[in-house]
C-alpha cells in the first residue's frame, strides 16, 4: 500500500487525500493536533508538521494492543467487553479477516488511563485464558505494545546518535484544530517559523498508520517530481544498477518502492524522485535511462516516467 502522497501549501491550508486521511481518522470534522520540527544539518535545515487525532497529554498512559481472535460472530463484541469492562478506551482502531471463517486480527490504540498498566492488562487476559472463561472464547491471544507516539510527537524522528539537530516549535495558542473541507488549516506560529515559505510551496505527506500520525514536510519550492516505474530482475544487485544510474545524473529519491513479481525473474520498482537538479528534461532522461538499461544484464526496462505536477 503506498503511505505517501504529495500536494501543495495553499496558502495556510494543506489538502489531506482521503486515501491518507482516512485510514489515521484525520477526515471532515476530526479534531486534530499538532507539533512541528526544526531538523538542522550541516548548514541546512528541514521542517515536519505532525497531525495526529490524539492529544499529546494523552501519550504517557496510551499503548498498541493486537488481538488474534476467530472470524465468528461475537469475536469482536467479546473484545470489546473485555476491555470495557476495565475503563480501557478504544481508540484507533482496524480489524480484518485473515483467512475467512476462520481467523481475524483487531489492532488497535487504547487508553489505559482509568486502568492501570499493560502488565496488569496481559495477566488478566492470560488468567482468563487459562481458566477457560467463555468470556474470551472467541479470542486466542493478546499482543500488547508500549506505544512510541509520544516520542514520535515530542521528539522528531532523528535516529538516536544522529548528527542531525531537531528542536520543536513553539505554538503560542494552544488549540486544537478540526480537518474541514478535507484540509488542515496550519496554525500561524507554524507558518511564520518556515523560512522561505511560498505559496503553492510543494509538500510530501506520509502516513504512519502504526502511531496514527501524518508527517507533512515541505519540499523545497524549486522541486520537480517525477514518478518513475522500472522492470528489473530479481536478483542481487540490479536495484543498485538503478538507482546508482539515476544518482549519476543528480536526481534525488523520495520513495523507493518493490515488488516481486515472478521470483527470482522479475520485479516491479517506483521511484518518486526529485528531478530539480538534473540537466536533462523528462524526455531526454528516459531516453538516456533506456540506452542505460538496454547495455545491463537481464531484463531491465523503463515502463513509465510523468511529472507530478510540479513543472
Amino acid at each position: 500500500m503506498r503511505y505517501y502522497d504529495f500536494g501543495r501549501l495553499e496558502g495556510s491550508r494543506i489538502k489531506i487525500s482521503e486515501r491518507l486521511g482516512k485510514p489515521l481518522g484525520l477526515v471532515n470534522g476530526s479534531q486534530v493536533f499538532s507539533t512541528m520540527f526544526v531538523y538542522e544539518h550541516e548548514g541546512k535545515s528541514s521542517y515536519e508538521l505532525v497531525l495526529s487525532t490524539l492529544g499529546p497529554e494523552n501519550y504517557r498512559q496510551i499503548c498498541t494492543i493486537t488481538f488474534n481472535m476467530t472470524d465468528t460472530p461475537g469475536a469482536c463484541a467479546q473484545v470489546a467487553k473485555f476491555l470495557g469492562e476495565r475503563n480501557i478506551d478504544i481508540l484507533n482502531s482496524s480489524s480484518l479477516s485473515m483467512i475467512s471463517n476462520i481467523c481475524m486480527v483487531w489492532k488497535m490504540m487504547v487508553d489505559l488511563s482509568y486502568y492501570g498498566d499493560s502488565a496488569q492488562l496481559r495477566e488478566e487476559f492470560d488468567g482468563l485464558k487459562r481458566q477457560r472463561s467463555a468470556s474470551l472464547s472467541k479470542v486466542d491471544s493478546i499482543e500488547i505494545e508500549a506505544s512510541n507516539i509520544s516520542d514520535r510527537y515530542s521528539k522528531g524522528v532523528a535516529a538516536p546518535g544522529s548528527t542531525v539537530k531537531v528542536r520543536s516549535i513553539k505554538q503560542f495558542k494552544k488549540a486544537s484544530n478540526v480537518i474541514k473541507n478535507g484540509t488542515f488549516l496550519v496554525p500561524e506560529d507554524y507558518l511564520r517559523a518556515i523560512d522561505n515559505l511560498a505559496e503553492g510551496q510543494p509538500i510530501m505527506m506520509v502516513a504512519d498508520q502504526d502511531s496514527w500520525i501524518l508527517s507533512i514536510t515541505p519540499l523545497d519550492p524549486k522541486s520537480k517530481l517525477a514518478e518513475l516505474d522500472f522492470i528489473i530482475p530479481d536478483k542481487p544487485g540490479a536495484i543498485h544498477e538503478v538507482t546508482r544510474l539515476l544518482a549519476e545524473q543528480n536526481i534525488n529519491l523520495l520513495s523507493v518502492s518493490t515488488k516481486v513479481l515472478v521470483y527470482y525473474e522479475t520485479m516491479s520498482m517506483n521511484l518518486v524522485a526529485d528531478v530539480s537538479a538534473c540537466d536533462k528534461d523528462l524526455e531526454t532522461l528516459r531516453t538516456t535511462t533506456e540506452a542505460h538499461l538496454a547495455s545491463l544484464n537481464g531484463k531491465f526496462s523503463l515502463a513509465r516516467i510523468e511529472a507530478l505536477g510540479w513543472k
